[in-house]
C-alpha cells in the first residue's frame, strides 16, 4: 500500500435477509425504505439472451435473500393459463404456483411482517389475447387466490421452491389462514405505509385496461399511465400522493455503456429530503430503478450485470460497480457512526437521538426499488443494500422506531 493511503473495514450488523423489513416501523412509508428487487424474476432459462436470473434462485430463494420486489412477465397459453415467459420463451412456472409460493412465505414465522411487491406486465401482447382478456385473467387468478383451500397442492416446482416444501404457516397465521388468503393482496392505486401490507403482496400493474377489476383502474393496484420504451432520461408518475422517479434504459449497445448504466441507475435512487419534513410523512418520492440491460449481441443480461473476465483484467459488471457503491456508501456513513462512538456515553446518547431526529441541510436519501439481474452476484450484494436502510435511520431520513441501526449498535458496543 502506497505511503498515505488508507484502508477502511465496513462492518456491519447481521440481520435475517428473510426478515429484514421486521426491523422498520409500521409507519414508514414504502417510499422511504431501499426494497430489492429482480428484474424479469422468473427468467430462470434461456441463456444467454433471456435468461436474466440464476437457474437456482427460485421464487422462495429470492425472498429468503431478501429480494421484496417482483417482475414477473406472463402469457396466457392457449388464452387462459398465465405462464411465465421472457419475451417468446416460456420460463416454464404457472402463475398459480408463484402466488401459492408467496402467500406461504408471506404466513410463516420469517415473513409474516415482510411485504412482496409484485409487478405484472403482459409479455404476448400483440397476440390474439387482447389487454382486457389478460386483464380479467389476471383478475380470476387473484380472486382464487384469495379462496380459502384454493391454493392447496400449489406452490412446489424448481423454479418456485427449488423442489422443497413450502414453508408452514408460523403459529399466529395458522388459526386466521382463511381470513389471511383473504387480505392477502394490496389493490389500491397508491402507495401505503409498511404497516398496511404486512403479510401482503402489493400489486403494480404493468397491464390491462381494467377489465374485470370491480374498480377498473383504480382497483387493481398501483398502475403506472405511462412507461417509456428504453429511455436514458427516465420518466416519472403520480399514484395518489407519491411520485415515482423511474428508470429503465436497457437498450444500451454495448458493454461499453455500462458505467453509463451503472451511474443511471444509482442516481435515481437518490433524493433530496425536505429539511421540514426529513422522513418524507407528506412529500413522497419513491424512486423504481433498473440496473439490468440487454442489446442482442454486444450486451447480454449477463454481461452487463456481471461484466466480462475478472475485475482486474476484464470489464467490471454493474453489479460488481453497485456493491463497491453501497459499500462506499455505508463506509463514509459508519465512519461518522465510528466518530459518534468516540465520544463519552453521554454525549454519544445525544448525538445519536439527535442524528435519528433531525436532518442536517443538503442530506440525500438512499431509497426505492433497485431492480437487478443476477442479484445473487457478486456475493453479499443484498445484504449490503438492505442496510442502507439503517444508514438512513442514523441519518434522520427514514424513521425506524424501535429497531437497532448503527448508532444503537456501537452504543451498546461501547457501553
Amino acid at each position: 500500500m502506497a505511503p498515505g493511503n488508507t484502508q477502511r473495514l465496513l462492518v456491519i450488523p447481521a440481520r435475517n435477509m428473510s426478515s429484514f423489513l421486521s426491523g422498520i416501523s409500521d409507519g414508514v412509508h414504502l417510499s422511504n425504505i431501499f426494497m430489492p428487487g429482480t428484474h424479469e424474476s422468473m427468467a430462470l432459462y434461456g441463456w444467454p439472451i433471456a435468461n436474466c436470473q440464476n437457474s437456482n434462485q427460485c421464487v422462495l430463494s429470492q425472498l429468503q435473500g431478501g429480494i421484496r420486489v417482483f417482475d414477473l412477465r406472463l402469457a396466457a397459453v392457449n388464452g387462459t393459463t398465465l405462464t411465465s415467459y421472457h419475451s417468446i420463451i416460456s420460463e416454464k412456472v404457472l402463475f398459480s404456483d408463484i402466488i401459492a409460493t408467496f402467500s406461504a412465505f408471506l404466513s410463516s414465522t420469517a415473513g409474516q411482517d415482510e411485504c412482496v411487491v409484485l409487478s405484472i406486465k403482459q409479455e404476448d401482447n400483440g397476440s390474439t389475447v387482447t389487454d382486457g382478456v389478460f386483464s380479467a385473467l389476471v383478475y380470476q387468478e387473484v380472486v382464487g387466490s384469495s379462496v380459502s383451500g384454493s391454493l392447496k397442492g400449489k406452490g412446489v416446482t424448481d423454479a418456485t421452491t427449488g423442489g422443497q416444501p413450502l414453508p408452514p404457516p408460523s403459529p399466529t397465521k395458522e388459526s386466521l389462514l382463511p381470513q389471511s388468503l383473504q387480505d392477502m393482496w394490496y389493490l389500491e392505486n397508491r402507495v401505503p405505509t409498511l404497516g398496511e401490507v404486512r403479510g401482503k403482496i402489493v400489486l403494480f400493474s404493468r397491464f390491462g385496461d381494467g377489465t374485470g377489476w370491480p374498480g377498473g383502474l383504480n382497483g387493481m393496484g398501483i398502475s403506472p399511465m405511462i412507461w417509456p420504451d428504453s429511455d436514458p432520461n427516465g420518466f416519472s408518475f403520480v399514484c395518489g400522493d407519491t411520485t415515482f422517479q423511474m428508470q429503465d434504459w436497457y437498450n444500451i449497445g454495448s458493454i461499453s455503456k455500462i458505467p453509463q448504466k451503472f451511474t443511471i441507475a444509482t442516481s435515481t435512487m437518490i433524493t433530496t429530503p425536505s429539511l421540514t419534513d426529513p422522513t418524507s410523512s407528506i412529500n413522497h418520492i419513491l424512486p423504481m430503478s433498473f440496473s439490468s440491460a440487454a442489446s442482442f449481441p454486444f450486451a447480454l443480461p449477463g454481461m452487463v450485470a456481471n461484466g466480462i473476465g475478472i475485475s482486474t483484467l476484464g470489464y467490471m459488471g454493474v453489479n460488481q460497480r453497485i456493491f463497491q457503491w453501497a459499500t462506499d456508501l455505508l463506509t463514509a456513513a459508519g465512519s461518522n457512526a465510528l466518530q459518534v462512538s468516540s465520544l463519552p456515553k453521554g454525549a454519544r446518547e445525544a448525538e445519536v437521538a439527535g442524528a435519528v431526529h433531525q436532518a442536517p441541510p443538503n442530506l440525500q436519501r438512499v431509497s426505492g426499488w433497485l431492480m437487478m439481474d443476477f442479484f445473487d452476484e457478486p456475493t453479499g450484494l443484498v445484504p449490503l443494500l438492505v442496510e442502507i436502510n439503517w444508514m438512513n435511520q442514523n441519518l434522520g431520513v427514514q424513521s425506524l422506531a424501535g429497531s437497532q441501526g448503527w448508532g444503537q449498535w456501537l452504543l451498546g458496543r461501547n457501553k
